[in-house]
């Protein structure tokens, strides 16, 4: 059997101080406990299969091998969006229908899944303005008209 390469266990270092949640000055903290050196470039290859032992101990105490992450809201739309006034615009004739009773939520939610119907484009910061234009600000106006919803002239 072959020994593991040095980069390999640097690497495999690496990614379980990530997994355990480790920054640079904690995981320099339990180098020096465990080892007695605070750098993994000044240990041996034996000292580092140690201390990457002794990590996978922490991994399964701890029991699990993923970082914890907080889940982030997905962005419907970027903060610098160029298309700003137009996503005004679909969101005021959206909330016509709305009050209208055609659409049930009026919502900036509710409008992003249906312009991802409409468009097959996941997001609304991913269309251009002829999409904008003709996939989604259009339609919204004809289907107001058809159900007699009265859209005010500014939008």
């Amino acid at each position: 059997m072959k020994p593991v390469p040095r980069k390999s266990k640097l690497a495999a270092i690496h990614m379980a101080q990530t997994a355990l949640g480790m920054d640079e000055y904690s995981a320099r903290a339990v180098k020096t406990n465990v080892i007695g050196k605070s750098s993994c470039g000044d240990m041996t290859d034996k000292e580092l299969s140690k201390y990457l032992a002794h990590l996978s101990r922490l991994q399964k105490q701890v029991g699990g091998s993923k970082p914890a992450r907080t889940q982030r809201p997905a962005l419907h739309r970027s903060i610098d969006d160029d298309q700003d006034a137009r996503w005004h615009k679909a969101r005021a004739l959206w909330s016509a229908l709305a009050k209208a009773g055609v659409v049930r939520l009026d919502s900036d939610d509710a409008l992003s899944a249906w312009v991802k119907r409409q468009t097959k484009v996941e997001s609304w910061r991913f269309l251009n303005t002829h999409q904008i234009n003709n996939l989604v600000i259009e339609p919204l106006k004809k289907w107001c008209v058809e159900k007699g919803v009265s859209i005010d002239p500014a939008t």
